[in-house]
Formats: C-alpha cells, sequence, structure tokens
C-alpha cells in the first residue's frame, strides 16, 4: 500500500485509499441524484436575500456584494463569478473590479467582472467567509472557523458551498437576469467554488473552473495545499466520500470548461483527475503551459466558451 502521503498514519491512508462509497456507479441520472441530495443534505440550509448592501443567508450576513450589469436590453446571460484565495483577505469580490484595490496580477491584469460586463454578461460576485466585508483574521482566522463550525453541525466547507448555492439562487430571482442562462466562473479558490456550485446546483447551466482539481491521493502529499489545515477546510467535506474528480462530474451533465496549468505547484498530475472525469462524463479539460495563473488566453478561450451555450 502506497499512502497519499509519507507522514501519514496508516489506518487513515488505508481508509483513505479504500473503495469509496459514493464514487460513481452508473447510471449517472440515479447516481447523480443520490450523491448531490446527500451532499445537500449536510448543508446549512436557507434562503438568500439582499438587505441593507449586505447579502444574507441562514448563516448570516453573506458580506458585500457587487452586481453589475451591461448595457443592451434584458434578460441578460448572467456569471457568478467566485473570487480567489490568491493569500489575501482584505478584499473578496473587490479583487475582480478595477478600481478596488487588486492589480489583478494573477489574471495579467484583467479584471474579470468588468470585462465579463464588456462581453454582455451580468456578473454576481460576494464576499466568501473570510475575505473583504467577512475578514475573519486571515489564516490562523479559517482554523477557527472550522472549528467552531464543527461544534455547530456544520463544515467551513458546507458553509461557503450553501452560501455559493444560495447566491446563485438568489441571482436567478433578480430582474433582468435570464434565470435559463446562468453560469459559474472562477481561478483557484474561485474555481473549486465554480465546480463546486454546478456540482450541487443545476441552476448553473456552464461552468469555467481555473486552477483547482487534482485526485485526492495527488492533494495530500507532504507539505501540499490540502495537509496544511487553514484555507483548505473551505474545501474538505467530512462524512463526504467521494474523490474530488467524482464530485466536479456531477456537473458534467450540462457544459464544463476546466484547466490547470502544467506547472502549478498546488495541483500535481492534473491529468489523472481529468481522465477520471472522462470515465464519468464528458469534459472540456486540459493543462496548459504555465503555473498557479489565469492567463489572458486561457480567458478568451473560456469566455468563448461561455458564449457558445449561454449565448
Amino acid at each position: 500500500m502506497t499512502a497519499p502521503s509519507e507522514a501519514m498514519l496508516p489506518f487513515l491512508a488505508e481508509r483513505l485509499e479504500r473503495a469509496q462509497s459514493l464514487a460513481f456507479h452508473p447510471p449517472f441520472d440515479e447516481w447523480q441524484a443520490q450523491v448531490r441530495h446527500l451532499w445537500q443534505g449536510f448543508l446549512p440550509q436557507g434562503v438568500t436575500s439582499a438587505e441593507g448592501g449586505l447579502l444574507r443567508h441562514v448563516t448570516g450576513d453573506v458580506g458585500e456584494f457587487v452586481l453589475m450589469r451591461p448595457k443592451g436590453d434584458a434578460p441578460h446571460p448572467a456569471i457568478i463569478l467566485l473570487h480567489d484565495h490568491g493569500g489575501r483577505f482584505d478584499i473578496g469580490w473587490r479583487k475582480m473590479v478595477a478600481g478596488r484595490g487588486s492589480d489583478a496580477a494573477l489574471y495579467g491584469g484583467r479584471h474579470l467582472a468588468d470585462w465579463l460586463v464588456s462581453r454582455g454578461y451580468a456578473v454576481l460576485c460576494h464576499d466568501a467567509l473570510g475575505w473583504g466585508s467577512r475578514f475573519a483574521g486571515g489564516y490562523d482566522g479559517q482554523q477557527a472557523l472550522a472549528a467552531q463550525a464543527m461544534q455547530a453541525g456544520w463544515s467551513l466547507a458546507g458553509i461557503t458551498a450553501a452560501e455559493d448555492v444560495g447566491c446563485a439562487e438568489w441571482l436567478a430571482a433578480q430582474p433582468g437576469i435570464d434565470p435559463a442562462r446562468i453560469g459559474a466562473m472562477g481561478f483557484s479558490f474561485g474555481g473549486f467554488r465554480a465546480w463546486q456550485l454546478a456540482a450541487l446546483c443545476p441552476r448553473v447551466r456552464a461552468t469555467v473552473s481555473i486552477g483547482w482539481m487534482g485526485r485526492r491521493a495527488d492533494l495530500l502529499h507532504d507539505g501540499g495545499t490540502l495537509v496544511r489545515g487553514q484555507s483548505a477546510f473551505h474545501t474538505l467535506h467530512p462524512y463526504l466520500d467521494a474523490d474530488y474528480p467524482d464530485l466536479a462530474a456531477l456537473a458534467c451533465d450540462r457544459p464544463m470548461f476546466m484547466r490547470v496549468g502544467d506547472a502549478d505547484r498546488h495541483f500535481p498530475r492534473p491529468e489523472a483527475a481529468f481522465d477520471r472525469i472522462r470515465e464519468i462524463a464528458p469534459i472540456d479539460a486540459e493543462t496548459f503551459s504555465g503555473a498557479h495563473v489565469f492567463p489572458i488566453a486561457q480567458q478568451e478561450m473560456a469566455v468563448d466558451f461561455l458564449d457558445r451555450h449561454l449565448r
């Protein structure tokens, strides 16, 4: 037996390597319904609304948000744009909007929200718990949030997922938004959130996920992102016994564009994860030449993909 991490205790390594109870099994529709239902059952349940410039969920204030609309006749196709981590917690949705304090270095200097609006999309972007208007102490604060959530019978990952789903449903109900043409886009932490949102929410009709995919065994290596704690707790769902590619495949009955840089130090061997997804459902997934970034060339390909499926 080869443990995912050399430092992992043998009984944990053995448990992680065993057959996963929620791994894909045909027929797709039945498996998808079963896993989505179980996953949704682990999340905080509630309806999202807007009050006083803040989005609200059963978890409380979801925090500041921006809803940007394009010129032209409504109803508009819309993108829920999930911000990245980026090692910076003082801003969340503001990372995506020009003139709000971010140099957009991970995006080739382009602010995605403004650019998507210029391409004819309405854009909703909100602060995830721990960022921007919801700053909670940075890295150490995430550990504390995760511990508190567990004591409340939830998880930090579950809170993030539930709020993103609630925001997508809220977006679909807004005047001037076409609820049948809603997509999700994100990079890094936002890339994880994008495919997770699509997996949980059939409302999302097309997805762009950049810079977050791997098989669990490849991500649990010594020094890897998932074994450091802190931000990893936003992506760790207890009791959900399936690997990340299988969970992402829940969304692949709808179009998905997924890319990871071939030199991305956070996600070794993304091709193995892509191959696993393809065993379950079709996906437009490739590596590109680069590190942990969302370069301009990939952005152009991504929005062309969205145009084909949402315009």
